[in-house]
């Protein structure tokens, strides 16, 4: 099987990692790899997707949106300038396409899933939003819209404690990025058909269950998956076992 990601980042190596039976092409702006599955072409896709990569002839697509910086015309052209190009010129691809769970930010102490419809507050929010519709259009593409994503050696919600970066209570939507790369291949071997996943851990908690500076309802939403929902499916179900 052949694997087109464009932005290819730390979520794209973990999978490569896993995966090592897949060839691998990579876009990214800087940055290597030493996997021996992947080949990296150093390019800033919302300049240019070299033909190079269309002549790989990909089973699937992976495009993975980076921004240079977080204005609007960031978020443009990170999301959206190379769509068009993308369904051109890999008509026969299979695609999967990463978005956020900032789409959703507009609901409030209530919980949600794959049926609600977006409801972003900001600016970038909606650039997002945009982005899904399109893609929501197109034949054979795919959506996985992701949570806090936790890693080894990332973890936004200590961060949040240790920094004092707000004080109101939330929800944590969160998922840990190996669980991430179990929702990829998953898809890939042609288990999961669903058009959109929420892709979030499955026992959720709020900031005041955990830490008893956070108090009072939250300000945001309880955001589930139904179609990937099943503890059994994750290496970490509940935020309550990493912090």
């Amino acid at each position: 099987m052949k694997i087109l990601v464009i932005g290819y980042g730390e979520i794209a190596e973990e999978f490569a990692k896993v995966n090592r039976g897949v060839e691998i092409l990579g876009i990214r702006r800087n940055k290597g790899t030493k996997l021996s599955n992947v080949k990296i072409i150093h390019q800033d896709y919302s300049v240019k997707i070299p033909e190079v990569a269309k002549n790989l002839s990909p089973d699937w697509v992976l495009f993975f949106p980076k921004t240079r910086d977080n204005d609007i015309e960031s978020y443009k052209e990170g999301f959206l300038s190379q769509l068009d190009r993308i369904f051109n010129m890999f008509q026969t691809s299979k695609k999967i396409f990463f978005s956020s769970t900032r789409v959703l930010s507009g609901y409030i102490n209530v919980e949600i899933d794959e049926t609600f419809n977006t409801k972003p507050t900001d600016p970038q929010g909606k650039v997002i939003a945009e982005y899904e519709r399109i893609i929501q259009q197109q034949q054979s593409a795919y959506i996985l819209r992701l949570s806090g994503l936790i890693t080894s050696t990332s973890n936004f919600v200590e961060l949040v404690v240790k920094k004092n970066l707000f004080s109101e209570n939330k929800h944590i939507n969160a998922i840990h990025i190996s669980d991430v790369v179990k929702i990829i291949t998953s898809m890939i071997e042609g288990n999961k058909k669903e058009k959109l996943i929420n892709c979030v851990m499955p026992v959720s908690a709020k900031y005041s269950e955990l830490f008893p500076k956070f108090k009072g309802e939250t300000v945001n939403a309880k955001i589930k998956s139904i179609h990937y929902n099943n503890p059994e499916n994750f290496n970490f179900y509940s935020i309550k076992e990493i912090i």
